[in-house]
């Protein structure tokens, strides 16, 4: 007979007896390590940012020790295995993610678990990470092939001093020994990073002499604080310049004797307009007064002058005290800036882009110079101290447009494609595959086939005999149809193609559906495909129109003074869902359903700003967000049914709502205010429609998501999103004699 031991539940029975061991005592020391695993995690996911590879790992190694087989320990181990495989240590990825799969086999972390082995497989074969670096900039130097100019790097910035995202609010000190982004402060002399001050900073800037800052603390604050030009630290307290009712505050530049700061400013809800402030007494002088809005204002050096452009490309000079402005220029760019001789103004429209080309206008004969830098240089940052040469700035961090995708069951996210742009997708029917609106090698818009789990894209062949350059902007929802345009002569004209997803290329000539197309925003307001693929739903001279595929003539379904935009169709094809501006000063809107083959509208919502919405698979219901409510409508009348309420959830917001095949479920991104800062997070759910239960997806993600789709057979959803990502191992400063650029360029 087996032998039964007591022991284990004599030392239970011991321990809860024992005076000073309670049970709250022990759910204490069990929240604490909860906590303290939770910070470990948090700060393991910011050594990633920064590609600190081996400080990651041991931060969420700790993770699994103090709380060892919890949800949270089994996103740390996954993450031990995706850091591992973006450090190119194949072999220890794809240990870690089996032994994950062996040890929670029925953990929601299993699914895209089984996709990153996979995805290792194949990195494995390659032997390579896609990671790509310029070999003439390894030498310190680059000779721009088309003028001759030598950009010589200057500086490297790597591990916690690789802070620098971009370059347009990135400002060099005076004295050349400091970088200033936002409110982080980066030494020259290779020491760490700091923060200015303890408070938000927006827009700031140095003054002349290096001892102050100015900057933007909210909407409608300009503050200022002293800082020593040796150590870069604030050496007072912050005060305020200018606060009150005002909106669009932007745009701060300092008067060259430090005793004045241009910006643009709209008080009144009107149009901006260019003010000056004192430093010492705060008094207001306002420069320009227009019904067009001013933008971009830049103090020349003598500080008699200050530019300004309008919105439609024409720069304006306007004398410093006051008076009547005139135009200098049209057709501009933005990101106005002088010379330091103020012989020249410059314009760089660089938004989140590395690299950007300049373009000068001389004042004296307004003759125009463009130059390209080389790419591997980047971005306009600053002048030398001396002013006389320019320095540049090639950030390790750029805009990404990426997809996701995510299990319908939980778990962190899995990216099929990485260092890809990707701007639009569409599920393939058998759920393996996605078909994306990306770019091919010369960085041109192309469709490209994306395998689920990873591995090499590949082009879909685009055989089109049109004359012009065909665009392509999407597949049909059977996915046998290919959208595109042609530009030609200022005209838009759009066309469908058949296509074979199978064999990644089209199958018969272009039918154009649409001549001389008139839009106005973007694409996605303007179109949308009928859900068997024979038709298309058009935003075309502010109006709906529905044109077949197959080339016969577009037929006009609303005929309104206002605005139409945002069509969609029902999942059975017979209705169209859209909205409307009435008055587009204050974007007072409604939404409106209509039969597809025209009529007067059969629904409106009214006063639905805040309003978001989605047909269910069957047409005979919507799910809409109102009133911090996620709520059913049947669409014959029956009462709205609440089935989520965001507050209780912590959520501020919902977008993108989406159902599920079966009807059974809604995915949507929810916004959340998270810290004193307000700093916003995005995350992605899944609720039932039957009774309200709510599972957070892609758990490691908070970036914001768009474009959200379930895969046909339910099991996944895919989603698209935008934002400012590590994709090189450091930031690198160049610098070039200014006259060296000017010779050689006109040359």
């Amino acid at each position: 007979m087996k032998k039964i031991t007591l022991a284990p539940l004599t030392i239970c029975l011991i321990l809860v007896m024992v005076p000073g061991i309670s049970a709250s005592l022990l759910a204490d020391i069990a929240s604490e390590t909860n906590t303290k695993a939770e910070q470990h995690f948090e700060k393991a996911n910011e050594l990633l940012k920064r590609a600190d590879y081996a400080a990651a790992i041991a931060e969420y190694e700790r993770v699994t020790t103090l709380s060892s087989g919890s949800k949270i320990a089994q996103d740390a181990q996954y993450w031990i295995g995706q850091t591992h495989f973006r450090a190119g240590k194949f072999d220890a990825a794809q240990a870690t993610f089996a032994k994950l799969i062996e040890q929670y086999p029925a953990s929601a972390i299993v699914p895209v678990t089984k996709l990153m082995v996979e995805r290792v497989r194949q990195a494995k074969e390659n032997e390579e990470i896609r990671r790509t670096m310029n070999n003439a900039a390894d030498k310190g130097f680059i000779i721009d092939p088309d003028t001759g100019v030598k950009y010589t790097k200057t500086m490297t910035f790597v591990g916690k001093r690789d802070v620098i995202e971009w370059t347009p609010h990135t400002h060099l000190s005076p004295n050349g020994r400091f970088l200033l982004q936002g409110n982080t402060v980066v030494p020259m002399d290779g020491s760490d990073p700091f923060e200015l001050v303890d408070s938000q900073v927006q827009s700031p800037s140095w003054s002349p002499d290096g001892k102050k800052i100015a900057f933007i603390s909210n909407d409608s604050t300009i503050s200022i604080v002293r800082v020593s030009p040796e150590t870069g630290h604030a050496t007072g307290s912050v005060r305020k310049l200018l606060s009150g009712d005002y909106n669009d505050l932007e745009d701060i530049s300092w008067s060259p004797n430090g005793g004045n700061i241009v910006f643009r400013i709209c008080d009144n809800k009107k149009h901006p307009d260019i003010w000056t402030l004192s430093v010492e007494d705060g008094s207001l002088t306002k420069i320009t007064n227009d019904s067009i809005p001013q933008l971009d204002p830049a103090w020349s050096p003598d500080g008699t002058t200050i530019a300004y452009r309008q919105p439609f490309g024409s720069i304006w000079l306007c004398p410093a005290e006051g008076g009547i402005p005139r135009k200098f220029i049209d057709n501009t760019r933005g990101g106005l800036h002088w010379s330091p001789d103020g012989k020249w103004l410059f314009f760089n429209s660089q938004t989140f882009s590395a690299w950007t080309s300049l373009d000068f206008i001389r004042l004296a004969d307004k003759m125009e110079l463009t130059i390209n830098p080389p790419e591997k240089v980047g971005g306009y940052l600053s002048w030398s101290p001396d002013g006389k040469k320019m320095l540049f700035f090639y950030p390790s961090y750029d805009i990404i447009w990426g997809m996701k995708v995510a299990s319908a069951s939980g778990g962190p996210s899995f990216e099929p494609v990485q260092y890809l742009p990707v701007y639009g997708a569409r599920w393939n029917l058998d759920s393996k595959m996605i078909v994306i609106q990306g770019e091919d090698n010369k960085g041109d818009i192309a469709m490209r086939i994306v395998p689920l789990a990873g591995g090499e894209s590949f082009l879909l062949d685009m055989d089109v005999s049109v004359d012009g350059k065909p665009f392509p902007y999407c597949v049909s929802p059977d996915l046998k149809k290919l959208l595109f345009n042609v530009v030609k002569d200022d005209k838009t004209d759009l066309y469908v193609v058949s296509i074979s997803v199978k064999d990644a290329r089209t199958t018969a000539p272009a039918v154009r559906v649409i001549e001389g197309w008139s839009r106005r925003g973007g694409f996605n307001a303007n179109l949308s495909w009928s859900p068997d693929g024979s038709k298309l739903a058009l935003i075309h001279k502010e109006d709906i129109w529905i044109s077949n595929v197959n080339g016969e003539k577009p037929m006009q379904i609303t005929k309104t003074p206002e605005t139409e935009c945002w069509p969609a169709w029902s999942a059975n094809g017979k209705m169209l869902n859209y909205k409307i501006y009435f008055d587009k000063s204050d974007w007072k809107t409604e939404h409106r359903i209509i039969p597809s083959q025209g009529g007067n509208p059969i629904k409106i919502f009214k006063d639905c700003e805040d309003f978001r919405w989605s047909w269910s698979p069957d047409s005979k219901a919507f799910a809409m967000v109102s009133n911090a409510m996620i709520s059913i409508s049947p669409f014959d009348g029956r009462d709205t049914r609440q089935i989520l309420d965001l507050k209780r959830q912590g959520l501020d917001d919902a977008y993108e709502l989406c159902w599920s095949p079966d009807g059974k479920y809604l995915a949507f991104m929810g916004e959340s205010k998270k810290g004193n800062n307000n700093d916003t997070e995005y995350q992605l759910f899944r609720i039932s429609v039957e009774d309200g239960g709510i599972t957070k997806l892609a758990t490691d993600d908070t970036d914001y998501k768009y474009s959200i789709s379930w895969s046909p057979d339910g099991k996944w959803m895919c989603y698209l999103y935008e934002k400012m990502g590590k994709v090189r191992p450091e930031g690198t400063m160049w610098e070039a004699d200014f006259e060296e650029i000017v010779k050689k360029s006109l040359d």
